[in-house]
């Protein structure tokens, strides 16, 4: 099975996303994580990203089709793409190289968002995450793995987490709305404890 997990920033797409692959074995293909991936490694890719992402800004479709494509050639049996199609320019790459079977719309307000994704640390060195709502370090600034020191990265700020989120409404909503059409999607309440949703999901999804 391929499904879509959507949804603003902080709704727990990474999370939920994971406990299916564990579960399923499904391929959890999120944008994000193999952009700050190329970062990490100097490519020509991950430097222009970066520039994106430390202004708050989603990184243009050109350069996330190059590694949405490298990701889906790579995937055998089911996947989970998340947080991708944002847009209609998205989507339409989306169905030219792939079928997606379903799509959970993750329901989150604004401010309970913002309240989550600002509160993200994470170590420099292992990259460990954390979170000082409900996964704090045992030390404060200090990794509980490796004794690294724990930052806020760039684009976990207010002001940056904002800016994402009005984009989201902006140019997502026109996904959303195609998907719902197409009989494809299902709502599922992102305020809920994790065990809670991941149960809707499974629940949702009839596997």
């Amino acid at each position: 099975m391929n499904i879509l997990l959507i949804g603003i920033q902080g709704c727990g797409k990474g999370t939920q996303a994971k406990l299916l692959e564990e579960r399923f074995g499904w391929k959890h293909i999120t944008t994000g994580n193999l952009l700050r991936e190329n970062f990490e490694n100097k490519t020509e890719l991950g430097i222009i990203a970066k520039k994106f992402m430390d202004a708050g800004e989603l990184v243009p479709d050109k350069y996330v089709f190059q590694i949405v494509e490298d990701a889906l050639a790579k995937v055998d049996e089911g996947s989970i793409l998340d947080g991708f199609p944002r847009n209609m320019e998205q989507l339409r790459f989306l169905e030219k190289n792939f079928t997606i079977d379903k799509v959970i719309l993750l329901d989150l307000s604004d401010e309970k968002a913002i309240e989550r994704v600002s509160s993200r640390r994470n170590c420099i060195d292992c990259k460990k995450d954390y979170n000082l709502l409900y996964h704090k370090p045992k030390v404060e600034g200090i990794c509980d793995v490796c004794g690294g020191k724990i930052v806020q990265r760039d684009d976990d700020y207010e002001d940056a987490i904002k800016k994402r989120i009005e984009k989201f409404y902006k140019e997502t909503s026109e996904v959303i709305t195609y998907f719902n059409e197409e009989g494809k999607l299902i709502r599922v309440n992102a305020d809920d404890p994790i065990d809670t949703i991941q149960a809707n999901i499974i629940k949702a999804l009839d596997v």
